[in-house]
């Protein structure tokens, strides 16, 4: 695998974990919300749902973490970081 095909193959992942992390946090706001006004619900949804909604949404990013954040050239975590330029592992350039 080429240099550029790593580095593209990384960005997605990269852009794939940003929108994993802006479903939580879409998920999470109305929590922040509830609690800072003081409200029952949002939306016609109870503060019980929303909570359980931004657990979910915190589940699936972890779970995209875990799963799927791997360096392109040898399928290991790379290490921590939406800017990381080397992979931990292989040493190979990411971005």
């Amino acid at each position: 695998m080429s240099k550029i095909d790593v580095k593209k193959e990384f960005a997605i992942v990269i852009r794939n974990a940003k929108i994993t992390a802006f479903i939580f946090f879409i998920l999470l706001t109305p929590n922040i919300v509830i609690q800072v006004k003081g409200l029952e619900e949002i939306l016609g949804l109870s503060k019980d749902i929303w909570f359980n909604a931004a657990v979910a949404g915190f589940i699936i990013y972890l779970a995209y973490v875990y799963f799927l954040w791997k360096c392109p050239s040898c399928k290991e975590y790379p290490g921590r970081g939406w800017f990381r330029k080397n992979c931990e592992k292989c040493g190979v350039e990411l971005s």
